[in-house]
């Protein structure tokens, strides 16, 4: 609740966090097309967030870093207005531009390493 917070969602109560063996593929055939094709989702795929449900691959299951980046996707979500606007910008983002480089990849980055580095150094 503390990084949700952090990272400033407003509708924190309503975040779950799901432990999966794997990533689960949409079942939109559009999306399901969209996620192969970019390859954002794989076997590899350690979370994904839909809205304010956070899928986590259980390998990762704990790893506090990875929650605070999907967090960041939720205050997305949410400012963005839901789904549609999210995974619309998102997704042009990361075909367009490449995952590294789209900006909503690179705050759920930059948030992340601030927010885990001031946990370090605090009291």
């Amino acid at each position: 609740m503390a990084d949700a917070r952090c990272v400033g969602i407003v509708a924190r109560e309503r975040v779950r966090l799901f432990a999966v063996d794997e990533i689960p593929l949409p079942e939109h055939p559009g999306l399901r097309a969209a996620a192969r094709e970019t390859g954002l989702l794989s076997p590899t795929t350690a979370g994904l967030t839909l809205r304010y449900g956070i899928f986590i691959r259980s390998p990762f299951w704990g790893a506090r870093d990875l929650v605070v980046h999907e967090l960041v996707h939720v205050g997305q979500y949410e400012k963005l207005g839901g789904l549609e606007p999210f995974l619309r910008k998102y997704l042009w983002e990361c075909v367009t531009l490449g995952y590294l480089q789209a900006p909503m990849e690179q705050e759920a980055q930059s948030m992340t390493e601030k927010i885990c580095a001031s946990s370090l150094h605090s009291p």
